[in-house]
């Protein structure tokens, strides 16, 4: 592994092979392979910001693959979705999630994880949407960092309408802003939300 990777280039391979081409292909179109990218660029921009030996790379980024995996055929690709129709399948998403991502390990990863790697990676995953209960570094880092992916405009086009976009930018700012923990999270976040309202401030004109 070279000196500025932070996860091995082969498990980053086969996670972008398998996830991203299950994300483009029979995820919500537009949103779950763009969203999932962002989260991963995030990922490796906080963890180089905040540089702990405490986080580990690759549990967190390996998480930031998986995290939304599981809306991968849960929805019809030809119907316009709201954040109402999200949010009934949240739980479901992310039990679905921490199952593929815990099978491929097994299946494709297994000598790159150890076992406490891969019980972390699925707990994170199948508690990464409830701000509320997290408490743990990790777990408000990837929290974050799917916040940053959700709200980033410029890396993933916003598919929702501007009254679904209200109750996203409501719940950012009044569950997930308050749970950040990493100053450069918080500066970042409050760019894009700021970038975000200039993209459907423009839809309106």
């Amino acid at each position: 592994m070279k000196k500025d990777q932070i996860i091995h280039p082969q498990i980053e391979r086969i996670l972008r092979q398998i996830i991203l081409k299950d994300l483009a292909n029979k995820g919500r179109p537009g949103w779950d392979k763009p969203h999932t990218e962002a989260v991963v660029y995030w990922m490796k921009y906080l963890l180089k910001k905040i540089n702990k030996p405490q986080l580990n790379p690759k549990i967190l980024i390996t998480a930031a693959y998986a995290h939304d995996w599981g809306y991968a055929n849960l929805f019809n690709r030809n119907k316009q979705l709201t954040v109402s129709d999200v949010r009934a399948h949240k739980d479901l998403h992310m039990k679905r999630s921490l199952m593929m991502i815990e099978r491929l390990i097994y299946q494709r990863l297994t000598n790159y994880f150890s076992e406490a790697e891969i019980l972390r990676i699925t707990h994170l995953v199948s508690i990464h949407d409830y701000p509320q209960k997290l408490k743990d570094e990790d777990e408000i880092l990837l929290m974050e960092c799917d916040t940053l992916g959700m709200i980033d405009s410029k890396r993933v086009k916003p598919t929702l309408t501007p009254k679904d976009n209200q109750i996203i930018k409501d719940s950012f700012e009044k569950k997930r802003f308050p749970q950040f923990m990493h100053d450069a999270a918080k500066e970042i976040s409050l760019e894009l939300i700021r970038g975000r309202e200039i993209f459907y401030q423009n839809l309106e004109k």
